[in-house]
């Protein structure tokens, strides 16, 4: 592809655009949750109105693995939704824990893969309120995927979970 002003000029725009949002909170709403989130750690893709897989970038992309936030407008069962999410394949059972998020009671569900190489365990933390679930959901695909998050000793979700806030 030859560079021209024509080509040069849209490149440049969106590098300045992008560097422009680095290190700035960022908001992603999705249903009555809103996400406030660091531009230089993470980088949002939504996709439609109910569910966004949030990439990390930047130094965090080295340490974390991609986050994906789903929204079940139904209320539904934490645990089945969480049992949906830890593929039986894949996962041991998930074990399930109280946590809080954004003055909520929720659950956390993690479950150990079933992999012969090491990988970290999935996690699902549900959260219902206003009559739908809410979900942040860290998995891998399989088991030679390449988890980032292994040996790091961050929680996969704890970057996220702080800054969820829900619409009264």
């Amino acid at each position: 592809m030859k560079l021209t002003r024509a080509t040069l000029v849209p490149l440049v725009i969106a590098a300045c655009a992008a560097t422009a949002f680095a290190g700035k909170p960022q908001v992603l709403r999705i249903g009555a949750m809103e996400l406030t989130y660091d531009g230089a750690r993470w980088q949002a893709e939504p996709n439609g109105d109910s569910e966004a897989i949030m990439n990390p970038v930047g130094k965090a992309a080295g340490k974390l693995d991609p986050v994906q936030i789903k929204w079940a407008r139904a209320s539904q069962d934490c645990e089945a939704l969480a049992r949906q999410q830890l593929w039986q394949s894949m996962y041991e059972d998930p074990v399930a824990a109280p946590v809080e998020v954004a003055g909520i009671q929720g659950q956390r569900f993690s479950a150990q893969p079933r992999c012969r190489n090491a990988m970290p365990d999935g996690v699902v933390i549900c959260i219902q309120h206003g009559g739908s679930a809410y979900m942040l959901v860290s998995t891998q695909p399989g088991c030679r995927s390449g988890a980032k998050n292994l040996f790091t000793g961050t929680d996969p979700l704890a970057d996220l979970v702080g800054e969820l806030r829900f619409a009264p």
